[in-house]
């Protein structure tokens, strides 16, 4: 019997929800589609059914583009879309914002990635992770999604 739960829960990678990394690949591969240009692009937040997450052919609760603080932000727009939906529904909010980033030091270049973050309502753990995009923006490669802690308050 373990009497310690606090420390397995620290020395545990957090576990993030289920269907969650399908809906990373579903929208990394879109955003790699053949002919894809993301140069301009400044994003999207979408808020989806989360049984629904994966049928393209079902419209998001909401969908925006980036405003405000990238945090802030995202927070306010999980507000309005959870108060579009009866209490209770669980969303899943995606993020896709355009950035850059140094992956090699303080003096190596800066390359162009659009971050992919998701989210579902209620859970302390989400994803991250994003794709590398050439200086016309096309994209090279999909980074794999890793674990991210969204809110300590509910794990």
């Amino acid at each position: 019997m373990n009497q310690h739960p606090e420390s397995d829960r620290i020395d545990r990678p957090p576990e993030v929800p289920e269907g969650l990394r399908a809906v990373y690949a579903l929208y990394a591969a879109r955003l790699c589609a053949p002919g894809v240009r993301l140069r301009h692009y400044a994003g999207r937040w979408l808020a989806l059914h989360r049984q629904r997450a994966l049928d393209a052919r079902v419209l998001p609760v909401a969908d925006e583009e980036p405003s405000g603080h990238p945090l802030t932000g995202f927070k306010r727009f999980q507000r309005e879309a959870l108060a579009q939906v009866e209490p209770g529904t669980e969303l899943v909010f995606v993020s896709l914002e355009h950035g850059t980033w140094r992956p090699r030091g303080p003096d190596a270049p800066l390359l162009q990635m659009l971050a992919i973050r998701l989210e579902v309502s209620g859970h302390g753990v989400g994803l991250a992770g994003h794709v590398d995009l050439d200086g016309n923006g096309r994209p090279l490669r999909i980074a794999p999604a890793f674990a991210l802690i969204v809110d300590l308050r509910l794990l």
